[in-house]
């Protein structure tokens, strides 16, 4: 089972193999593979969402980074935002600093599995494990629509944000998951995870500044 560290600009220097690691595996991915980015001289795949606000979540199993998450508050300039606006047309862009932009997952090609049970099914946790933990209210982004019944079958609630559009050849959609113990319960449950799996090592940021957290009973 993996563990998922948490990485972010206050302890990276803690990680710097396993972040150069996590870049070119999604360079492999994004560029080489998929063609979705531009091929880099360095075999190092970055964009203008890898910031100093930006939270990475990296699955480690083995000494390797074999999958992975990048997450960002939607109040900052984050894919969604930036790329894909027009695809809000149900719920409007959120721009909360509560809501998260969820990017650059991926799973290694030798541990890929079927379904949500695997290394996906577990970053999928520790992903919801974190969010409850940093007081995030909801989590997505732009999405292949294959990932939506993966999300449906962990028993997550799905909002969509849009309709479904093709994007380089694949039907696409922005949607988000309601981050709740019940979603953190029943993903476990499916993944067949039983444990925590994120990992925190030195100084960590939070995800939400304290004065910017939701009050309790309080919706906007």
């Amino acid at each position: 089972m993996i563990e998922a560290h948490v990485v972010n600009t206050q302890n990276k220097h803690l990680y710097e193999r396993e972040f150069e690691e996590f870049l070119r595996r999604r360079h492999e991915y994004y560029a080489v593979t998929n063609r979705w980015v531009p091929i880099s001289d360095d075999g190092l795949e970055l964009d203008p969402f890898d910031t100093p606000q930006s939270t990475y979540m990296l699955g480690m199993l083995e000494d390797r980074v074999v999958t992975s998450a990048r997450l960002m508050p939607t109040s900052l300039p984050n894919l969604v935002s930036e790329e894909f606006p027009h695809m809000c047309e149900n719920i409007g862009l959120p721009r909360r600093e509560d809501w998260a932009d969820w990017t650059r997952t991926y799973v290694l090609p030798e541990y890929r599995g079927v379904g949500s049970t695997g290394i996906l099914g577990q970053m999928f946790c520790a992903v919801m494990e974190y969010c409850l933990e940093e007081g995030i209210t909801h989590i997505g982004g732009v999405l292949q629509q294959y990932l939506l019944k993966r999300w449906l079958d962990m028993g997550w609630n799905v909002i969509p944000a849009g309709i479904p559009r093709i994007l380089s050849g694949d039907w696409c959609l922005v949607a988000y998951i309601e981050v709740n113990e019940k979603a953190r319960v029943t993903g476990r449950s499916h993944a067949s995870v039983d444990r925590s799996l994120v990992v925190r090592r030195g100084a960590q940021m939070p995800f939400i500044e304290p004065s910017q957290l939701p009050l309790a009973g309080v919706s906007s």
